[in-house]
């Protein structure tokens, strides 16, 4: 959609909430904030380094892993280079720009319509954005939608809908496919809570009084649940200690001002207690802890046992391991044989795995082939340009396919794709990115549903034999930039293949704007797209061929920009969400849309046993 947002109804608040930004609100790496007008957010983060050199910080962007210099970092953050400041540097944590604009975003639904924004979030809790999670927790925890009474004339007539405890219940249910809310995440919502930008907006918003403090709303009375309910399961909180999350855990004691119920509470945390300066503390004051674990002094061989017998995960395994040992083959072996090593981790693992020629062992070759099926984002096509073979290369590269068709393929049901690829003069110096962006993700279009053309001033089908980038590489490897501009040309070329009985068509143009609009070529070619998705490449112009047209025949245009495409959580979310955004016919027999689904959504409830 559009990047002006002025008079959007809730529903394409949501749309464009979903498919304009594709900034994390955390970075895990320490990075640099540069002003980016184009961005949503008004700015752009990369990934940074420093070098202390002659008494500077010398700050370096890495790009594919090559650092380049931009500047020095001076006493306020800022990094400077011939005297102006390029950049804002961020150590990792909360991106909070990120962070402002989808909780502002996510606020204005809210604004529009109270219990749509409720139903969005119920939604959105099972699946797989967690960003979004985190930030509509966060917002129905705080908003004013909290079962007050409505009184008239002193009599009490009924309690308002409680929407808090759709972000109550959101911080404490659990779901088996683990899409629920980690200590981290949960952590997180108090901490987007806290940011300063945010603690404004829910202060215009009404939804608290304090003009110092931030407004947390039921964040520390659901996090002091969440910790109860697992000092009652001790296993839970040693499951949690064992995953990596005792850090986590006590910093949410802290800041919810939980006080346990037993010293066993702090035996299992290994938090040693003192006494507070005001003497208010009473439990385990002065009471010795466990020692952490640790295979120090243990052998290779010894630490192949321990793996076996408690198949503790891979980041437990990588914190125990004594430097003098480190990561050695036998030590991977026995964590894949184990089952330590989860699927994710066997992808990102892929490049040590085939160094330690451990793909050749058949129990670990089997279960990296069951994870590379199993593969839910296109990491795996950035990993195949780390390994040596081909053979392991072409695996990757293929799990990265599947993971893309299997984000599209219930969406897409119902759906007809008409692409369109401008290869006009004005795209000479684009065309390879083009051809980059289509192989990242055209394949990942049903063929008996897809129709590509591209157009100068003439139109050409392209036929595509083969769903997958080499596929796509391949149908295109002939075209070459030139010529003038005629979107129309495009469309006609493809106008023959009309949209079945039941389907809906979605148009999606590569390239640039470069022309005026052409309302009249699509109604001529009797497809009646019922929106238009447009993936910029090239210089950024202010003309709006694609934009402008969608907008003359009343239908909404999805845009996909380049950090989309390159950004393997986000891409094949972005192609779902575009493809399920698009409104359907009433002609349409299967298809349901985002909306529609949102809108049939059940509000969440908080598990029983945190009804108390």
């Amino acid at each position: 959609m559009s990047h002006d947002s002025e008079g959007l109804g809730s529903a394409e608040r949501i749309i464009k909430t979903l498919l304009e930004s594709t900034d994390h609100i955390v970075h895990h790496r320490p990075g640099m904030m540069i002003a980016d007008p184009q961005a949503p957010t008004g700015h752009r983060w990369c990934s940074v380094t420093w070098r202390k050199k002659g008494g500077q910080k010398q700050v370096f962007r890495m790009e594919r892993h090559t650092p380049i210099y931009v500047g020095v970092l001076d006493g306020e953050d800022h990094v400077v280079e011939g005297g102006r400041v390029v950049g804002k540097y961020r150590a990792p944590g909360l991106y909070p720009e990120a962070a402002a604009w989808y909780y502002r975003n996510a606020l204005e639904v809210w604004k529009l319509d109270n219990e749509f924004a409720a139903r969005w979030a119920s939604h959105a809790f099972g699946q797989k954005h967690r960003d979004l999670k985190v930030v509509l927790a966060a917002l129905m925890l705080v908003q004013s939608r909290c079962g007050e009474p409505v009184r008239e004339n002193g009599e009490l007539l009924f309690h308002d809908d409680d929407l808090r405890a759709v972000g109550e219940a959101m911080c404490l249910l659990e779901r088996k496919d683990n899409q629920h809310l980690n200590p981290k995440m949960l952590l997180r919502v108090g901490q987007l809570l806290s940011l300063p930008a945010i603690a404004d907006l829910n202060r215009r918003a009404g939804f608290g009084r304090s003009a110092r403090k931030p407004i947390l709303g039921r964040w520390p009375k659901v996090v002091a649940r969440w910790l109860w309910q697992r000092e009652r399961i001790p296993q839970k909180l040693v499951a949690l200690v064992n995953a990596g999350f005792r850090t986590t855990v006590m910093e949410l004691t802290r800041r919810s001002g939980y006080k346990p119920d037993s010293p066993r509470f702090f035996e299992i945390l290994r938090w040693k207690q003192k006494q507070a300066s005001d003497g208010r503390r009473s439990m385990a004051i002065g009471a010795s802890v466990p020692e952490a674990q640790t295979w120090q002094g243990l052998s290779e061989a010894e630490i192949c046992q321990r793996i076996v017998d408690g198949r503790p995960s891979y980041k437990r395994i990588v914190g125990m391991l004594p430097t003098e040992v480190g990561l050695t083959r036998a030590i991977v072996a026995a964590a894949a044989e184990a089952g330590s090593l989860s699927d994710n981790d066997l992808v990102l693992l892929t490049p040590t795995l085939e160094e330690m020629d451990l793909l050749d062992v058949p129990i670990i070759g089997e279960r990296w082939m069951s994870a590379m099926s199993k593969s839910e984002d296109r990491r795996a096509a950035n990993i195949a340009q780390r390994v040596r073979g081909q053979k392991t290369a072409e695996v990757l590269r293929q799990a990265a396919d599947g993971a893309l068709q299997k984000a599209i393929e219930k969406v897409g049901e119902g759906l007809r794709v008409y692409v369109f690829v401008d290869i006009s003069g004005s795209m000479e110096q684009a065309i390879v990115t083009a051809k980059a962006h289509i192989s990242a993700f055209l394949q990942a279009f049903p063929l008996d549903r897809l129709h590509v053309a591209v157009f100068n001033t003439i139109g050409r089908e392209v036929q595509i034999r083969h769903a997958s980038a080499a596929g796509v590489q391949q149908a295109f490897r002939s075209f070459r930039a030139g010529g003038g501009t005629s979107h129309a040309a495009g469309i006609q070329c493809l106008a023959k293949y009309k949209p079945k009985e039941g389907e809906d068509a979605l148009f999606l143009f590569i390239g640039d704007q470069q022309e005026g609009h052409f309302p009249e070529a699509v109604r001529a070619s009797g497809i009646s797209p019922v929106a238009f998705g447009f993936v910029p490449v090239g210089e950024h112009d202010f003309q709006d061929a694609v934009t402008g047209t969608a907008r003359d025949l009343g239908i909404p245009c999805f845009i996909l920009d380049e950090a989309t495409i390159a950004d393997p959580y986000a891409l094949p979310r972005h192609l779902s969400t575009m493809m399920a955004a698009a409104p359907a016919t009433r002609s349409s027999s299967v298809r349901q849309t985002l909306i529609d689904t949102i809108l049939q959504t059940e509000l969440l409830r908080p598990p029983m046993w945190a009804r108390r």
